[in-house]
């Protein structure tokens, strides 16, 4: 009897020790997952605040990778982080110096090496979507002007320079475009929030002339192919109604082409030396059918160009 006593005596308090281990396991599990919890939610904090939005802001600009850049959700176009592909030089030492947040806006002070200076500037920042992203006041705003054309590029980006450049903070050789036809070029320190003016000296490429050549010749030839009075495109004048009451045929025949000459400015074009022959058959005043031939020694024609990317496009008077 002693012995069965003794025997569930072990039993009990075996069972009373698992109870009890099991209350501890059970209690330590509650522990971790509690401190677990504020880690995660202390990181996320950390990690979801307006300096370390400006902190990802800045390594990103260090790192020149435009995938970095579009991770931090500041709205930047496709020809701004092209042209930060071909950036010569990069942010660097890039520091948060002190975070002001109110509400959903903050502001942080930055310093950072650029350009073989040291600079400073405020990023502004908005909460979105349970994050904080830079505005525009992270990327620079560069005005250029040039003596020749209308488009500059950086690397493979192409710029109208009708509106200011926006540009990551960078610092970038920003060419006149297209470089087949224009050359001239300058550095530019790209500074967030900083408003910039800059001026190309720009020069024609002699394939200039000759594109624009190549194009006149080609409307031309096609003015010579018509079998009507030539349209406003053509440039060709004739005084046909000294003559003529009413024309019914054209035949054009260009002797020589004339040769262009390109307006300091880029924007126009004289193109003179040219002979042109026009046989016109038609009805005379005093209604009875005739032929007439008028030749143009000297014939010269103007216009207008533009070039986008390697097209050029003529507009002729």
């Amino acid at each position: 009897m002693s012995d069965h006593r003794a025997t569930d005596q072990h039993a009990g308090a075996r069972r009373r020790s698992k109870r009890v281990w099991g209350w501890v396991i059970a209690a330590a599990a509650v522990v971790l997952l509690v401190v677990a919890g504020l880690i995660i939610w202390q990181s996320s904090s950390r990690s979801d605040s307006a300096e370390n939005a400006a902190e990802a802001y800045l390594r990103a600009l260090e790192s020149g990778e435009r995938s970095a850049v579009e991770a931090t959700g500041i709205v930047v176009s496709d020809e701004a982080l092209l042209a930060f592909d071909s950036a010569e030089s990069l942010v660097s030492d890039a520091t948060v110096t002190s975070v002001d947040e109110t509400g959903s806006q903050a502001t942080a002070r930055v310093s950072f090496v650029l350009g073989d200076a040291a600079h400073e500037a405020v990023l502004t920042l908005a909460r979105s979507d349970g994050r904080w992203i830079p505005d525009d006041s992270g990327l620079a705003a560069v005005t250029v002007s040039q003596t020749v054309g209308t488009a500059v590029s950086i690397g493979e980006a192409v710029f109208e320079t009708s509106e200011p450049l926006s540009l990551l903070p960078a610092a970038y050789t920003v060419a006149v475009a297209p470089a087949a036809y224009l050359s001239g070029s300058i550095g530019v320190v790209a500074l967030p929030g900083a408003t910039d003016e800059t001026a190309i000296e720009a020069s024609f490429r002699p394939d200039a002339t000759d594109a624009v050549q190549q194009r006149l010749d080609e409307l031309l030839q096609e003015c010579e192919a018509e079998t009507a009075l030539p349209s406003d495109g053509c440039g060709v004048r004739i005084p046909w109604g000294t003559e003529l009451r009413a024309v019914d045929d054209v035949a054009f025949r260009i002797e020589t082409l004339p040769t262009v000459v390109l307006a300091d400015d880029g924007t126009s074009f004289t193109a003179s030396g040219g002979e042109l022959v026009a046989t016109l058959t038609g009805t005379a005043h005093d209604g009875t059918e005739r032929t007439t031939t008028y030749r143009s020694e000297n014939w010269a024609v103007h216009g207008e160009v533009s070039f986008a990317g390697n097209e050029t496009t003529l507009t002729v008077w």
